[in-house]
């Protein structure tokens, strides 16, 4: 502070040194010379901000390119993998006709999966995604949801408990976007959890205006730099070459954009070894929000 005082009392000496005060001009001309130079350094670090803001968002989206990429050549190199072998005979037998033909297509769906999810974060991106609210029953949407999980969640050995309030009041919501975010939510609590877990789901009225929705896992649990890698876009705990579970790693950032879009939001709790709670909070008499980057919504 004391060297840029020291700069504009030189400053102010040569322009000024060598004349008299008259009729208070001269205090006049000094403080438009004073106003001219903070405009322009307000403006120089305002074009410092810009820039800043330029290289990171070049920076992101470099790295959500390269991510797209790995992603959408792992399955797509298992189905030409696996049809070549099929179109070439290499493989033999109505057994393993079948099992490669069952490859090919969870391959296909995940690669599906994959761009419905690309796409839904360049909706979210460009502020393009909307919701449409309609009056929904929570528990329908639930049971609906529990349909298509609890099968992997049986294959793994792992017991849902869901704890639903009796007599809960319908929600507005989109339903097709509401039973995403639980698919997911449920999805990552049955993939994370080992054999023999639990995932218990309660689901309730907090505040009599806020329905609440609560999932909880025995699973492997992360560290708050891990919570951070998970909810980015591609952001996968276990990545790498010891990958141990399939995944877009598009679920939760997409979850928790949906949830903001609802007027709600997305909390979540975990420790590293002993499991995961989620909660989405969403208004009863929800208004639906225009999609926006924020800092955990896809950047």
């Amino acid at each position: 502070m004391a060297a840029s005082n020291a700069c504009w009392d030189r400053s102010f000496m040569r322009t000024f040194g060598n004349r008299w005060f008259k009729d208070g001009s001269l205090i006049g001309e000094y403080a438009e010379h004073f106003g001219q130079a903070i405009t322009r350094q307000k403006q120089s670090t305002a074009l410092h901000a810009a820039k800043v803001d330029a290289e990171l968002a070049s920076k992101a989206k470099s790295e959500f390119i390269a991510n797209m990429s790995h992603e959408l050549r792992t399955p797509l190199n298992a189905i030409i993998g696996f049809s070549d072998m099929l179109a070439t005979k290499t493989v033999s037998g109505p057994e393993k006709i079948e099992q490669y033909s069952a490859y090919i297509r969870q391959a296909a769906e995940h690669l599906l999966a994959l761009i419905n999810g690309i796409l839904d974060v360049s909706k979210i991106q460009a502020g393009k995604l909307s919701v449409d609210l309609e009056s929904v029953s929570i528990t329908s949407i639930l049971q609906s949801c529990l349909l298509i999980v609890e099968a992997k969640a049986r294959e793994k050995g792992v017991q849902v408990e869901p704890h639903v309030m009796p007599n809960l009041p319908d929600l507005m919501a989109d339903p097709l976007r509401l039973k995403q975010i639980l698919i997911n939510l449920l999805s990552n609590a049955v993939k994370f959890t080992p054999a023999k877990g639990r995932i218990r789901i309660d689901v309730g009225v907090r505040q009599e205006a806020v329905v609440s929705i609560s999932i909880s896992d025995t699973g492997l649990g992360m560290s708050l730099a891990e919570i951070e890698t998970a909810m980015s876009p591609f952001g996968q705990v276990d990545a790498g070459f010891n990958k141990r579970h399939e995944g877009t790693g598009l679920g939760l950032p997409i979850a928790y954009a949906l949830a903001r879009l609802h007027g709600g939001d997305l909390q979540i709790e975990s420790k590293k070894g002993s499991g995961t709670r989620v909660t989405v909070n969403l208004p009863i008499a929800a208004t639906a929000k225009p999609s926006t980057n924020t800092d955990h919504s896809l950047h």
